[in-house]
């Protein structure tokens, strides 16, 4: 898939293994409160930033309508309410995120947020309010996750397969964010797996690759346990 940037005129970074012909990104690290909280929020996507070799740049239009000064100041409250410190007003967001009918515009900048669980693998706390959003979202009737189903799917397995930095920690109790995101792996499918063509068997050949391979941490092959358990003994 194209990947676009927000403004960037400049190609992204790409490194070669050395194993193979196989390139790869160089992501730098963000952070997901500062870059929420933002006051510059992005109005859509601009041009693509990747450059293939010889082959003229793919168009990529704008899936962002303009948003009212409204949806601005609701996306920037939720946002601040839900990773900020108080668990009253993270309640009421979550709640009227779920219930909202009037917020489809700001779809993609929510599972936008969301996708910043790979910025926050360490810290537990930040990856189960992103997922909370993510449950919000799937839950909402209003909403119709079309395209960004998969984007969302991506995020929810992350946190129940990866080994995450906060595993580090024996203290820290990861597993129960597994079996959260397992059980939302299972919800999204179940509500809307139609969306994404060939999107179930995707999910069960990640779930069985992880648990076949003898080099993912024990952590990771819970995860995909967890996942298949919650998807169902089909």
């Amino acid at each position: 898939q194209v990947v676009c940037g927000y403004g960037s005129q400049d190609a992204l970074p790409f490194r070669a293994i050395k194993e193979g012909e196989l390139y790869f990104q160089e992501d730098r690290e963000v952070n997901l409160v500062e870059l929420a909280l933002a006051t510059n929020i992005p109005k859509g996507c601009a041009e693509t930033a990747v450059r293939g070799g010889g082959l003229p740049p793919s168009p990529f239009p704008s899936a962002v309508s303009t948003l009212t000064d409204d949806l601005l100041k609701y996306y920037q409250h939720v946002t601040r309410a839900v990773l900020g410190d108080d668990p009253q007003l993270m309640k009421v967001a979550l709640q009227d995120l779920q219930t909202n009918s009037k917020i489809a515009a700001l779809l993609p900048y929510f599972v936008y947020v969301v996708s910043g669980v790979k910025s926050v693998s360490h810290d537990l706390e930040q990856l189960n309010r992103l997922l909370h959003i993510a449950r919000s979202l799937i839950q909402n009737p209003f909403l119709c996750l079309g395209s960004y189903v998969r984007s969302l799917v991506g995020s929810v397995m992350y946190c129940a397969l990866e080994p995450l930095a906060a595993s580090i920690n024996p203290l820290n109790d990861h597993w129960t964010l597994r079996d959260y995101a397992a059980m939302l792996l299972s919800r999204v499918f179940w509500t809307h797996g139609d969306l994404a063509s060939g999107l179930y068997p995707q999910i069960l050949l990640s779930l069985q690759k992880v648990l076949a391979d003898p080099v993912r941490p024990l952590c990771s092959h819970y995860g995909a346990v967890a996942g298949l358990h919650a998807l169902g003994w089909q």
